[in-house]
C-alpha cells in the first residue's frame, strides 16, 4: 500500500509539472504568469537577407558590412542615427559596462517613444538589453542578432543580464525585445569556434523539447554544419559530391527555425520565470558556476553540463536508457563540443554551483534533464553533494576513457582565448574562491560565537595566538577583491572625484590599480598557480605592491635582495625583475618556513622566464635562524634591500638582525633600505599589547 501511495504521489507530481508548475517548483509565491506562443505554419523557414556584394571599378566584388548596410538604410529613409559601441567580450559582461551604456544613453538623450536598435551577439544582447530595462525603467528595443547564441537564445529571450562575482548572469531583469531578427547569413563571417559553441543552444532544445530537431542535428550536424557555418560558406568543403545543396540549405533553415520556435514556446509561456519548470535551462544548472572560472565559451560549458545531466537522468533517476545517454553524448561530441572539462573535478567550485543555483531558483534545484525519451523533459530536485561528487567522477571516467569518444570527450577550442576573446578564468576563480571562503566563515560564525560564550564563562579553552592570527586574517579578508591586473583598464576621460579629505578613500585602490601597468607574465603566473594550489590568495602582494617593489629596486639599482617571507614568490619575482631591468646581476634570497607554500613558490619560479627564475634562491628554512647564521659569518654578504613580510611576531627580530643587533654584523648594506609590509597591522604586536586593539 505504501509503495502504491508513493507512486500515486509521483504520478500526480509529474502531472502538475506540466499543467501547473507553480504548484511544484515556484520561484516565489508572490507572482505567477501564464502565456502562450503563436507560430505560423512557416515557422521552420527564416526569411533571408543576403549580404550585398558591390562591384568595384576594377571589376572585383567587395562585401558590404552589416554596419555599412545599416548606415545606408537609415540614410535612405532619412533617419538620424547615433551609434554606441559596446564590447562583445565575455570579460566585459559586467555591471560596470551596463552602467556605462546607461550613462551614454543619458548623454544622447534617448527617449522611450521609439525603440533602440541593438546589433550584436549574445553578450551585447544581454548587457544592452539590461541597460534598456533600467533606462527610464523600461525602454523598448529591437534585437538584430549577429550570432547563433543571440539569434536562438539571448536575442529573443526576455531575460537580460550581466555576470557578477565570477558567476554567470548574476544580475538581470525581465525585459523582452519588441522583435528579434535572426538571419543565418550574418553568421558567415563568424569564427568557426563561435559557430561550434553556438550550436549547443540548439542541442539543448533538441534533447528536452524536440526529438525531430535532435534527429535533424544527427543527420546534418556532424559533417557539414560547423565547417559551412550553417550552409553560408561552402568554400571550406572540398568534396561536395553526394551533398544535395538545396536539401542541405533547407535543413539549415529548418534547424534554426525549429530551435527558435522550441525556445520561444518554452520561454514565453513563463515570461517572468515565476516557476522553474524551464526545459530551456537544460545544461544551465552547474555550468554557470564554473564557466567563467574555467574561461570557457558558453556553449562548451553548457555542453558539459548537458552530458552530465543526461548521465544523472540515466544513473540517478532511471529516466532514460543507457543507449539514449550515449546517443546524446555522441551528438555533442560529434559536433565537436566538450563533454568534459577539468574544472568539473574541482568539487569546491562544483558544489558552490549547486548552492548558488538553488538560491537562484527559489529554493529548488529543479535541474531540467531528459526524461522518458529524447525530446521530453523532467526535473531533478533531490541529490546530495556526496552523490554529485561520485557521479561526476563516474561521468568523467565514462566520457574521457571508456566510451571511446573523439578527443577523449574534450571539445575543440572550448576556451575564450582560443577564439580571440579575453579570458576570464583568473579573476573569476579568485572571486569564486573568495565567496566560498566567506560562506565557510559565515557557517563557522555560529560555532565561533558559541565558543566565545564558553570562553567568557570559563567553560571553554582560550583562543591561542596562532589561532587568533588565522581568524583575524580570514575575517579581514572576507571581502577581498582580486589584486592582480592581467589586462589594461579602459581609459577614462578624467579621474574619479574625491570630495572629502580622507586617509583611505573607498575607490583609491581601485583607481590606482586601473592606472598601474599590467602585471608581467611572471607575476600573472604566480597569481594563477597560487590560485590553482588553493592557497590563501590575499597574502599575495598583488599588482600595486609588486610594481612598486619592481620600480623601487630598479631606481636603487639594487643587485642583492633579501626577501623575508616568500609566500608564493610574487615579491621575490618583483625584486628580480626590477634588478634585471636596472642592468644588475640580480640575486634574490627568499626565505619561507611553510613547506606547502615553499613548494608552490618553487613551482612558480620554475615556470618564470629563465632570467628571472635563475635570479631567485629559495630557502625553505626558519628565517631568524638563516639570518643569524648569515650575520655570524664574517665573510657573508650584505643586502641592498631587505623586505620584511613574514610572521608578524618576529618583526623585531628580523629588524635587529638586519641592523646588526645582538653583537652580529649588519646584514643591510651601507645605503641599503629596509622595507616592512603590514607594519601598522595589529598582528605585529604581542598578544597582550594594548596596541592590538
Amino acid at each position: 500500500p505504501e509503495q502504491k501511495k508513493r507512486q500515486e504521489y509521483i504520478n500526480e507530481f509529474q502531472r502538475l509539472e506540466k499543467i501547473e508548475p507553480h504548484a511544484v517548483y515556484p520561484t516565489s509565491i508572490y507572482r505567477q504568469s501564464d502565456g502562450c506562443t503563436v507560430a505560423t505554419e512557416e515557422v521552420e523557414t527564416n526569411r533571408r537577407a543576403i549580404l550585398r556584394m558591390e562591384e568595384t571599378s576594377t571589376g572585383t566584388f567587395t562585401k558590404i558590412t552589416i554596419a555599412e548596410q545599416l548606415n545606408r538604410y537609415f540614410a535612405y529613409h532619412g533617419v538620424e542615427t547615433k551609434v554606441l559601441l559596446a564590447s562583445g567580450n565575455e570579460a566585459a559582461k559586467d555591471i560596470e559596462n551596463v552602467q556605462q551604456i546607461l550613462i551614454d544613453l543619458k548623454k544622447l538623450g534617448a527617449m522611450r517613444n521609439e525603440p533602440l536598435l541593438i546589433v550584436g551577439g549574445g553578450v551585447v544582447a544581454d548587457i544592452a538589453g539590461f541597460a534598456c530595462a533600467l533606462f527610464h525603467r523600461n525602454t523598448p528595443y529591437v534585437m538584430l542578432s549577429t550570432s547563433i547564441v543571440a539569434g536562438i537564445d539571448a536575442g529573443p529571450s526576455p531575460r537580460v543580464c550581466s555576470d557578477g562575482q565570477g558567476y554567470k548572469n548574476a544580475f538581470g531583469a525581465f525585459h523582452p525585445p519588441v522583435v528579434t531578427l535572426t538571419d543565418r547569413t550574418l553568421w558567415r563571417t563568424m569564427h568557426v569556434g563561435m559557430i561550434r559553441h553556438g550550436i549547443a543552444e540548439i542541442v539543448k532544445m533538441a534533447v528536452v523539447e524536440n526529438r525531430e530537431l535532435f534527429e535533424l542535428l544527427e543527420k546534418v550536424g556532424p559533417k557539414y554544419l560547423v565547417p559551412t557555418k550553417f550552409g553560408t560558406d561552402l568554400s571550406t568543403i572540398e568534396d561536395l559530391e553526394g551533398l544535395d545543396l538545396e536539401s542541405f540549405d533547407k535543413d539549415c533553415e529548418r534547424l534554426v527555425g525549429m530551435a527558435m520556435e522550441s525556445y520561444v514556446r518554452a520561454e514565453y509561456g513563463n515570461l517572468w520565470e515565476t516557476h522553474q519548470c524551464r526545459p530551456h535551462a537544460y545544461g544551465h544548472t552547474w555550468s554557470p558556476g564554473y564557466e567563467l572560472p574555467a574561461g570557457m565559451l558558453h556553449g562548451h560549458a553548457v555542453a558539459t553540463c548537458m552530458g552530465f545531466g543526461a548521465y544523472l537522468s540515466w544513473k540517478h533517476c532511471d529516466w532514460i536508457s543507457e543507449a539514449d545517454f550515449v546517443r546524446i553524448c555522441k551528438l555533442i561530441n560529434d559536433l565537436e563540443l566538450a563533454l568534459w572539462h577539468d574544472v568539473m573535478s574541482d568539487k569546491q567550485i562544483f558544489h558552490a554551483s549547486t548552492k548558488k543555483m538553488i538560491q537562484k531558483r527559489g529554493g529548488n534545484l529543479a535541474a531540467p534533464i531528459p526524461r522518458g525519451e529524447i525530446g521530453e523533459c523532467g526535473y531533478l530536485n533531490d541529490i546530495t553533494d556526496d552523490e554529485l561528487s561520485r557521479y561526476v567522477d563516474e561521468y568523467k571516467e565514462l566520457v574521457t576513457e571508456k566510451l571511446g569518444f573523439a578527443r577523449n570527450g574534450y571539445g575543440i577550442e572550448p576556451h575564450l582565448h582560443e577564439v580571440g576573446l579575453e579570458e576570464t578564468s583568473t579573476q573569476a576563480t579568485a572571486l569564486v574562491r573568495e565567496e566560498i571562503a566567506f560562506g565557510e566563515q559565515q557557517r563557522k560564525s555560529k560555532y565561533d560565537h558559541a565558543e566565545e560564550k564558553k570562553d567568557e564563562s570559563g567553560t571553554g579553552p582560550q583562543l591561542s595566538y596562532n589561532d587568533w592570527i588565522k581568524a583575524v586574517q580570514t575575517d579581514r579578508n572576507s571581502e577581498w577583491k582580486y589584486n592582480v591586473v592581467s589586462s589594461e583598464s579602459v581609459d577614462t576621460p578624467k579621474p574619479p572625484a574625491f570630495p572629502h579629505n580622507t586617509l583611505f578613500h573607498d575607490t583609491t585602490e581601485e583607481y590606482a590599480m586601473s592606472q598601474t601597468s599590467v602585471s608581467s607574465f611572471n607575476i600573472q603566473t604566480a597569481a594563477k598557480i597560487t590560485d590553482e594550489e588553493k592557497l590563501f590568495a590575499p597574502c599575495m602582494v598583488g599588482t600595486l605592491e609588486s610594481q612598486f617593489l619592481k620600480m623601487f629596486t630598479k631606481t636603487m639599482k639594487a643587485s642583492n635582495i633579501l626577501d623575508v617571507g616568500t609566500f608564493t614568490g610574487m615579491s621575490a619575482i618583483a625584486f628580480a625583475e626590477g634588478s634585471l631591468a636596472a642592468g644588475q646581476r640580480a640575486t634574490v634570497h627568499t626565505l619561507e618556513f611553510d613547506e606547502t607554500t615553499a613548494k608552490a613558490a618553487q613551482k612558480i619560479f620554475d615556470h618564470c622566464e629563465p632570467s628571472v627564475g635563475k635570479a631567485i634562491n629559495l630557502h625553505h628554512t626558519d628565517a631568524v635562524a638563516w639570518m643569524r647564521s648569515c650575520a655570524e659569518d664574517p665573510n657573508g654578504g650584505t643586502f641592498d634591500i631587505i623586505f620584511i613580510d613574514a610572521d608578524k611576531d618576529n618583526y623585531t627580530a628580523y629588524y635587529e638582525l638586519a641592523m646588526g643587533g645582538n653583537g652580529c654584523r649588519p646584514l643591510l648594506a651601507e645605503g641599503g633600505v629596509i622595507l616592512a609590509d603590514n607594519s601598522l597591522s595589529a598582528l605585529v604586536y604581542d598578544e597582550d599589547d594594548s596596541r592590538r586593539v
